[in-house]
């Protein structure tokens, strides 16, 4: 989207409430107005059901020619919840809530992040908000509307929800997007990264130069930020068909063939009594049950986010968890060393940072955490070993299922919230977070 005067305008956002059926709506105070396609115009009173029938919504028996637009002096009602703008009632039988952009803003940043966060977190989230919504409209001629309620695309709740502090984040950016050359960023954002954000080209195959994975680099603990799952073979045989059309027969074992330099797992291979089928482990969430399956940032044992204590600490150290790693001649027992001298805090950020980035120096740093730990008669204990194989690690089998210990939620893709909110509550302003994040864009106004 080119970034020009004839986009100053005030613009309205099409979001999608439901796709087909009958709609009790109602109004705060005042009357409905309804107005069709052919210009005829009725009072529906302070409430009415409407069902969709044949290309037009019938109300009390009588026929409206969609698209039927719903207006009214107070906030519109639909599903208990409460909408500023109109409702609009497509040719295609969606129910949609027409509301200008800011407004639409308003009921999102309550929804997706909550009043109690640091005001700059809420800038930065409204900023990416913004930007999200206006790139998604270049495609409502395509779908009818630019964006849905649900985490699909970013959580609204319409004006129920909304909060002064929330406002006032909204208010503050008002007009501010993320570019990156002329055109509109893709703010693509989730709930918590586990310690390191995803490449776009390992979740879903494109490249986008500001869509890279970067480190968290303030400590933080979210309720999602350790997490287990349980699933059956036989569910997870099902997926294996339904994505690549074979059966692979019982699944035996489950192996994380790649990972990224963060730790997140990028492909997966299964091993059943029939076969052996490999395939992207981002696409084998949204499959399986990507709610309760978190996140594709698998650890053998799970573990919060902590950069400076934590041995689970987004692939800071772990060859179990990165494969890519076991470049550096490592061992196995002596990964497992540094990991544990990880916990008892032997090594500095700097110094984690640096073996993340330069994994030939894990040897190095191995014997220099040897020697301050038995300077500082720190004792190693030994860990237990995940099974390995030669990708790296296998998930873990337990009778007929299969048990995932991961970290954080989501498709680890752009903004991390949670990673956001722990760097506002250091100090960082909304722009600084989004340079983390979304590196090489540019925050400009759109109107």
């Amino acid at each position: 989207m080119f970034l020009g005067a004839g986009r100053l305008e005030a613009r309205d956002v099409y979001v999608k409430l439901s796709g087909s059926g009958s709609y009790a709506i109602g109004i705060t105070s005042g009357n409905l107005t309804m107005s069709d396609a052919e210009g005829r115009i009725a009072n529906l009173g302070d409430s009415a059901t409407i069902s969709v029938s044949n290309g037009n919504a019938v109300i009390m028996g009588h026929s409206f020619l969609m698209p039927v637009r719903i207006t009214g002096p107070g906030l519109l009602k639909f599903a208990g919840k409460s909408y500023r703008g109109a409702f609009l009632i497509t040719q295609r039988g969606g129910l949609l809530n027409v509301v200008e952009l800011e407004n639409y803003l308003c009921g999102v940043l309550p929804a997706e992040v909550g009043a109690s966060w640091h005001a700059q977190a809420l800038r930065a989230q409204a900023i990416t908000a913004r930007t999200y919504v206006l790139r998604q409209s270049l495609n409502r001629a395509e779908k009818g509307y630019d964006v849905v309620d649900t985490d699909a695309d970013q959580v609204y709740k319409g004006a129920g929800v909304e909060t002064a502090k929330t406002n006032q984040a909204v208010s503050s950016t008002s007009g501010l997007v993320l570019t990156y050359g002329n055109e509109l960023a893709q703010t693509y954002f989730h709930s918590d990264s586990g310690g390191y954000t995803a490449n776009i080209k390992d979740v879903w195959g494109r490249e986008v130069p500001y869509l890279v994975g970067v480190p968290e680099v303030v400590n933080y603990k979210s309720p999602v930020s350790v997490w287990n799952a349980r699933f059956s073979d036989e569910k997870i045989r099902s997926v294996v068909k339904k994505v690549t059309g074979a059966d692979i027969g019982t699944v035996k074992e489950i192996q994380v063939s790649d990972v990224d330099e963060g730790g997140r797992a990028i492909n997966m291979t299964f091993i059943g009594s029939n076969g052996t089928k490999t395939m992207k482990a981002s696409q084998f969430r949204l499959n399986l049950d990507p709610r309760t399956l978190k996140s594709t940032m698998f650890t053998p044992s799970g573990g919060a986010f902590d950069a400076n204590k934590n041995s689970t600490a987004g692939g800071l150290v772990g060859t179990q968890r990165n494969p890519k790693a076991a470049q550096s001649n490592m061992t196995f027992e002596e990964d497992q060393a540094i990991a544990k001298m990880t916990a008892q805090g032997v090594f500095t950020t700097t110094e984690l940072i640096d073996m993340l980035t330069n994994p030939d120096k894990k040897k190095s740093y191995y014997k220099t955490g040897l020697d301050r730990s038995e300077r500082q008669q720190i004792k190693i204990p030994a860990a237990k070993a995940p099974a390995m194989n030669k990708y790296g690690y296998s998930i873990e089998k337990k009778g007929s299922e299969f048990v995932f210990y991961g970290r954080g939620w989501g498709h680890g893709v752009g903004m991390c919230q949670w990673g956001a909110m722990a760097m506002a509550e250091q100090g960082w302003t909304a722009e600084k977070i989004l340079m983390h994040y979304y590196p090489g864009t540019v925050i400009k106004r759109f109107k």
